[in-house]
């Protein structure tokens, strides 16, 4: 019976090979668009980043969120703002900042977000600023 088994899989896979078809279809891994240093400067959205994102820190103030989003993937994290005013700022640095710093200010609407940091091996913060540059505050550390 094992002979059988084996014999009628090796005709299939010949004959699917014949035909130009693969004898088993084996999933596709996701490949990341960047990695933690070369994630640096990238607008998240336009990498597979944004995929696994999660919000892994957040502050409130006056009505506006400030949040620290983090791709495990990728190793980078952004900033993002909620529930914002035109004009209001985000901004995420990591521990190797000045050079790793992104801000994002609300054109329109009532959120924004920045370009990436590198978070392989660093931690990173998001701030919030108003319109008038005053501090929001700070999410802790990731």
């Amino acid at each position: 019976m094992k002979a059988r088994t084996v014999i009628a899989a090796t005709l299939l896979s010949l004959g699917a090979v014949a035909w130009g078809v693969p004898a088993t279809a084996a999933p596709a891994a996701a490949a990341g668009t960047c990695y933690g240093p070369t994630c640096t400067g990238l607008e998240p959205n336009g990498t597979t980043c944004a995929n696994d994102a999660r919000n892994v820190r957040t502050t409130t103030s006056q009505g506006r969120t400030i949040i620290l989003r983090y791709s495990p993937s990728c190793r980078a994290a952004w900033g993002k703002i909620i529930g914002a005013s035109v004009g209001d700022r985000v901004d995420v640095a990591n521990s190797k900042a000045p050079s790793d710093y992104y801000t994002a200010r609300v054109d329109s609407g009532s959120d924004a977000h920045t370009r990436m940091v590198n978070d392989a091996g660093y931690v990173a913060n998001a701030c919030g600023r108003t319109s008038s540059l005053a501090s929001l505050g700070c999410t802790e550390v990731y």
